[in-house]
């Protein structure tokens, strides 16, 4: 995932760090990629997020808001995109440990 995705015009100098890991853990190829990680990040940018907005006022708030809105809803669908991957990895494997009960 490219960085740029996860940042606009408005992006504190910190948030902008955080960015940078989460794109550097998306990014990451499967065998290496972290889910706990992935959380983390994800977690540590909401805190930054609300932080910021409580340091806004009015239209620079409402403007970093909608911005915001929809980073986040891009990562939404991201992570529930992992999810159902997941999902479908576990039924393979429980599909293919039937199986090989089966033929044992």
């Amino acid at each position: 995932m490219k960085n740029s995705i996860l940042n606009h015009s408005d992006t504190p100098l910190f948030l902008q760090a955080v960015n940078a890991e989460l794109a550097a853990c998306l990014s990451s190829s499967s065998d290496t990629f972290s889910t706990e990680r992935f959380r983390y990040l994800s977690q540590i940018r909401h805190k930054v997020v609300v932080r910021a907005l409580r340091r806004l006022d009015g239209d620079k708030k409402s403007k970093f808001a909608k911005e915001e809105l929809e980073i986040n809803q891009k990562l939404a669908e991201l992570a529930q995109g992992l999810l159902d991957n997941a999902k479908r990895e576990a039924v393979k494997f429980s599909r293919g440990r039937a199986a090989v009960k089966k033929y044992k």
